[in-house]
């Protein structure tokens, strides 16, 4: 664009002057396009150098002035002739109070440093254990190593100050309240390096010097103050246009020139800071009202207050104000060491302005605030208890005691009732919700009852919004604007807007409810999913028993030709159905009548086939009782041999049956053998059902069953099945 504009304008004759509007619009935006054009890296650099500019003339200022060895803690009383007093050593000569009193400090300061002017002079001082004493001393320049301490003090509020302004215009240079944030930032080294010098002088400085320092000095408070009043007009919300900080830069303009003019009123300078933090304070009020519906500028402003009440409270309050009100003859923190108070403001406020982690100070931001308006009240009722009871201090103590204890606490924990507790989000009372969520009976009813449940815990202004993207856990968006909720038990992730109706922002706090609801949710999905596999493990077991077992009986009463077998035969059908269907798998047998009954019944199961069988059981090894094993062991097993029976009845063609079990201390093993045709030569379509549910059964034991051809010449098959006694025991070792 700069190619363009330089292309257009050759060839083009000398504008007129009513073509000078024109001129000034293409200079504005050629500037601008430079300006623009700077990186923050490059930005922030100049900042910094000029930082350090600022930094070596103050340094070179100061020392160029005169130094005394003097011993360390000593006072000077006395100048040669010239008689020291208190207020020729006063840091700052503002707080002398009247023009008058300024004038005559200067001119006193000139006559002493006019005498510091002779290569040696007589120096009357007193040392920290009071005694006097008097000396002559060489004159000579200072020297780095002469600067006190407060003097690096004050140069690196000013510099800390600078660089935070240049970090944050470089990161927001189109924003007119970071604008005006970067002045705030510019003009505190003004006043604070200004200071510097006289306030750390060693006696005296040139009057007129002098009087060119605190005149800096006086311009970079008041033009602080004019930037701090733009800034509160200009952000969050710009309230009119830039253009009309030129009224307050002129109103405050003619402070600053009675101020170096030395016109009354006196102390003017007091008055200025103070009422420009008042109007400051005024705008912030305005901009939290029109910022009523947008929580995140909301909490921003409520931030940017704070830190501004904060820094600038403490320094006028500790300084200016004790003076200008005439309470104090000084101010109550020295200058020097106030002015870290901006420092506070500055750090503060580029955190604000650049909407940092905001919602992490949003909550408690409160705290401070309450802590800060009681330490304010405190001191207007010292104030106002002094004035009134003058010559009763312990009475003003003890009404003191008596609102503080009786009004300023009960209030202040009313306050944090109301501020605090009121807007967290709280799962109370709405457990039972997320429990009936997780258990809805569609997916569309679940889905719905989610959404109404977030609603409910954290009142967003706008309804749960699906989020097209997956989230691992609940997380913060939009600078606390919005909170993001993961998919649960099939649900899309869900982005929530506004929290409490819009009137705060979504803080950590949220999203540590959000991450309980969710692992409530989990929870009672859980148990619905292990009620229904419960639910579909105990229908598919009553549905294997009664096709094995019952299946098996049925079929044995269906080929029987005596009817009394076959009335045993389904009196037997009917017990074991009873049994499968409320004994479950809580009851337990004895091994060995469960062996006999098995053997009895394959006997006459068989019996009309012309079938041999060979039964091989330990029933005689036991005296008295067998191993007492659970319904579960004694259902599979002999559900496992009915149906092992009954594959061979229907397809092997076997004349020969042999049985035989085997109990170990942890284990049963089962075998069964046929001479029948085998496996091998049975059609696909034969094969049936059987060996695939002596398989499943096997495994739900815990065990191991095998189905094939015999070896060893012989022909059949051979059915080997292994099960523990206790397969709970191993279930439970596996899962360790």
């Amino acid at each position: 664009m700069l190619a363009q504009n330089r292309k257009a304008s050759q060839g083009k004759p000398l504008p007129r002057l009513g073509d000078m509007h024109c001129c000034r619009s293409e200079y504005a935006i050629m500037m601008n396009i430079t300006y623009n054009k700077i990186s923050p890296a490059s930005l922030f650099l100049a900042v910094a150098l000029f930082g350090l500019l600022m930094t070596a003339t103050t340094v070179w200022v100061a020392t160029s002035q005169p130094q005394i060895d003097l011993p360390q803690g000593a006072v000077p009383i006395k100048l040669g002739d010239i008689e020291i007093i208190p207020s020729d050593l006063i840091e700052e000569p503002d707080q002398l109070g009247s023009y008058a009193a300024i004038q005559e400090f200067r001119a006193r300061q000139t006559v002493i440093r006019e005498a510091l002017n002779q290569p040696e002079v007589t120096v009357g001082f007193v040392l920290p254990d009071g005694t006097e004493r008097t000396q002559t001393y060489q004159v000579r320049a200072r020297h780095f190593a002469d600067l006190h301490w407060t003097f690096w003090f004050q140069i690196g509020v000013g510099l800390v100050s600078l660089l935070i302004g240049g970090w944050v215009i470089g990161l927001r240079r189109e924003d007119w309240g970071a604008r005006m944030f970067a002045l705030t930032a510019l003009f505190v080294p003004v006043f604070a390096h200004a200071a510097a010098i006289y306030s750390t002088r060693q006696i005296a400085l040139d009057g007129t010097l002098f009087r060119v320092l605190s005149s800096i000095n006086a311009f970079g408070a008041i033009a602080f103050g004019i930037a701090l009043v733009g800034l509160f007009a200009q952000y969050p919300k710009q309230m009119f246009r830039p253009v009309w900080l030129l009224i307050p830069t002129a109103i405050y303009g003619v402070a600053i020139a009675l101020n170096f003019l030395n016109l009354p009123p006196d102390n003017i300078l007091g008055f200025a800071v103070l009422s420009q933090m008042l109007v400051a304070l005024i705008l912030g009020a305005v901009q939290w009202y029109l910022s009523r519906r947008e929580p995140l500028n909301r909490a921003g402003l409520r931030w940017f207050i704070l830190v501004s009440l904060v820094g600038c409270s403490l320094f006028i309050f500790s300084g200016p104000a004790p003076i200008s009100l005439g309470i104090s003859e000084e101010g109550y923190v020295p200058q020097s060491i106030a002015f870290a108070f901006f420092n506070i403001m500055h750090v503060g406020l580029a955190l604000g302005l650049l909407r940092y982690k905001v919602f992490n100070l949003d909550r408690w931001s409160y705290y401070i605030w309450l802590w800060l308006s009681g330490m304010v009240s405190i001191f207007v009722l010292d104030l106002l208890l002094i004035r009134f009871l003058k010559n009763q201090p312990w009475m003003s103590l003890g009404v003191a005691m008596l609102i503080a204890g009786f009004l300023y606490f009960p209030l202040r924990q009313i306050l944090l009732k109301f501020f605090l507790h009121r807007r967290s989000a709280s799962l109370t009372g709405r457990v039972a919700d997320i429990v009936r969520t997780a258990l809805s009976p569609t997916q569309a009813e679940h889905a719905q009852r989610w959404d109404a449940v977030l609603r409910d815990v954290f009142m967003p202004l706008a309804p749960p919004e699906p989020l097209n993207r997956l989230i691992s856990a609940p997380q913060i968006d939009e600078n606390g604007l919005a909170l993001l909720i993961p998919g649960v038990d099939g649900l899309e992730a869900r982005r929530i807007r506004y929290a409490q109706n819009g009137k705060r922002l979504f803080s950590p706090d949220d999203v540590a409810v959000a991450a309980h609801m969710i692992e409530m949710h989990l929870l009672a999905a859980e148990s619905r999913n292990a009620y229904e596999k419960g639910a579909r493990i105990e229908r598919d077991r009553i549905s294997r028993d009664v096709h094995d077992n019952i299946g098996a009986q049925l079929l044995s009463a269906l080929h029987s030709h005596e009817v009394s077998r076959k009335d045993d035969l389904l009196r037997d059908s009917l017990s074991d159905l009873r049994a499968i269907i409320n004994d479950g798998f809580q009851a337990e047998f004895e091994l060995l009548p469960i062996f006999a009954d098995l053997r009895t019944e394959t006997t006459r199961r068989i019996e009309s086939r012309n079938i041999t069988l060979t039964w091989a059981s330990p029933v005689d090894s036991f005296s008295e009782e067998g191993p007492v094993v659970s319904f579960e062991v004694i259902n599979g097993l002999r559900s496992i041999l009915r149906e092992s029976v009954s594959n061979i009845l229907r397809h092997s063609e076997a004349t020969e049956i042999v049985v035989n079990i085997e109990l170990h201390a942890d284990q049963i093993t089962l075998k069964v053998e046929d001479n029948g045709k085998g496996l091998s030569a049975r059609s696909p379509s034969n094969q049936g059902n059987g060996i695939a549910n002596i398989i499943d059964r096997a495994e739900v034991l815990m065990g191991l069953a095998t189905v094939g051809n015999r070896t060893g010449g012989l022909t059949g098959t051979l059915i080997l099945v292994t099960i523990p006694m206790n397969p709970n025991m191993l279930r439970d070792k596996v899962a360790e």
